[in-house]
């Protein structure tokens, strides 16, 4: 049984987590729809390419401001306040987006910009704090679960969400999304203590910062920006179920179940819900590879297969495009958009948790927060942009030939990441 057995701290990691993910995902699936709602219906009446690209550039910042926040969290605060400060301004983010109008609508993306710039870096690098370098079978298994918790906020996001916007409105939705993190500010700071205890709390001291690092570490952190450029790509295509995936529930997909409609956010939910189900058979599927082969899953064959995966995701929403391409009002089955996500979510548990959790592998001592920022900044941030103009473009031009040049450079990836897979493991646990 130890050998399933996680951390206390990582359950209470989970859980703030979790209500902070549950307001984030209430807004990121409600935000292209906002944009694009009459001003009538409580919307900004944008253009569907104009607000793609809000939720391009408005992803790119979110992932780019870790890169600040993290070593605010590693060399000044601490990551516990880090957390619990992100929080507080993220609450007030989501409180403002409750107010109608384009300038509150900036007020409210800032401060969430800034919010998560000092929360996520240091919540993702304190999962990493309870092992050590060579436990990484344990800490890929712990950051699924970190994972999972993530999830379950973004299944219930936009399903709570989906219902009180189109009962009530944006601006009760939004508030909602800010009540949410309220509850888990209170968690967290009723529970860090007793749970986390000296975890979060260890600081780069200056005289820490005059020690170079050694030639071994810096080809550890050039490697590991390495692996985040490479993993832009795949970012972009995160970006599609909160932007173009949206608007295709919305305007091109037959939401009827008999006499109700299905919130257009709810497929985003269901992508949240598909995250849940498959995190412990991932969890599970990592210790079970490890018990007959001795050895766990290499981090380059993780993201391999990540690639392959989300490649056949984009294959088979391929019909779907190539019809909205010709008819714009095209509407078509639910199935295209739930085949996406089914291959889709193996992928991403095969990426995004293992990239976070790498980051706290290749990091000199103290840094982890910096790393995850940097993997942020760089494959996140990137790729939220990218993601926001390839929507914007699929408005603009032929989206099937977009589509596969995004299947083609994933393939090619997944080449690279196998074909480097001895060379990165060497490096990893030198």
């Amino acid at each position: 049984m130890a050998k399933f057995s996680y951390p206390r701290g990582v359950i209470a990691l989970s859980s703030v987590e979790m209500w902070e993910r549950f307001s984030f995902y209430t807004m990121q699936s409600l935000l292209v729809l906002y944009a694009t709602a009459k001003v009538g219906d409580g919307g900004l009446g944008w253009s569907q390419a104009d607000a793609l690209r809000l939720v391009g550039y408005y992803g790119a910042l979110v992932y780019v401001s870790p890169i600040i926040g993290g070593v605010i969290a590693d060399k000044l605060i601490g990551r516990k306040l880090a957390v619990l400060i992100g929080s507080i301004i993220m609450m007030f983010g989501h409180a403002s987006l409750a107010y109608p109008g384009v300038k509150m609508m900036y007020l409210g993306l800032s401060l969430l910009i800034i919010g998560c710039g000092l929360m996520k870096p240091a919540i993702s690098a304190m999962v990493g704090e309870f092992f050590k370098a060579t436990e990484t079978g344990r800490k890929d298994a712990s950051f699924a679960i970190f994972y999972m918790s993530i999830n379950i906020g973004g299944f219930l996001g936009p399903i709570i969400g989906g219902v009180v916007q189109e009962t009530w409105g944006y601006d009760y939705a939004f508030a909602m999304a800010a009540l949410g993190l309220a509850i888990g500010i209170i968690n967290f700071s009723v529970t860090k203590n007793r749970s986390l205890k000296d975890v979060g709390n260890i600081i780069n001291k200056a005289h820490h910062e005059k020690l170079p690092w050694t030639a071994l570490e810096k080809k550890k952190v050039f490697t590991y920006i390495l692996l985040c450029i490479t993993n832009i790509f795949w970012n972009i295509i995160y970006v599609l179920p909160y932007g173009l995936l949206t608007l295709y529930a919305e305007k091109n997909i037959d939401r009827h179940l008999g006499s109700f409609t299905i919130p257009a956010t709810w497929y985003y939910g269901m992508y949240g819900l598909l995250i849940i189900i498959y995190s412990p058979i991932v969890a599970t599927m990592y210790q079970w590879i490890k018990n007959r082969t001795g050895s766990d899953m290499t981090l380059s064959w993780k993201l391999a297969y990540g690639y392959i995966l989300v490649a056949g995701g984009c294959v088979i929403l391929l019909p779907l495009v190539k019809a909205i391409g010709l008819n714009p009002n095209y509407v078509g089955s639910s199935w295209y958009i739930i085949g996406f996500y089914t291959l889709f979510c193996f992928s991403e548990l095969l990426t995004l948790p293992v990239m976070l959790s790498a980051a706290t592998t290749f990091a000199p001592h103290g840094f982890s927060a910096t790393l995850v920022s940097l993997n942020m900044a760089i494959s996140w941030a990137i790729g939220a942009w990218l993601g926001g103009e390839f929507g914007a473009w699929t408005q603009e031009t032929n989206p099937v030939v977009l589509f596969w040049w995004l299947i083609a450079l994933c393939l090619v990836f997944a080449v690279g990441h196998i074909l480097s897979n001895k060379k990165i493991e060497k490096i990893m646990h030198s």
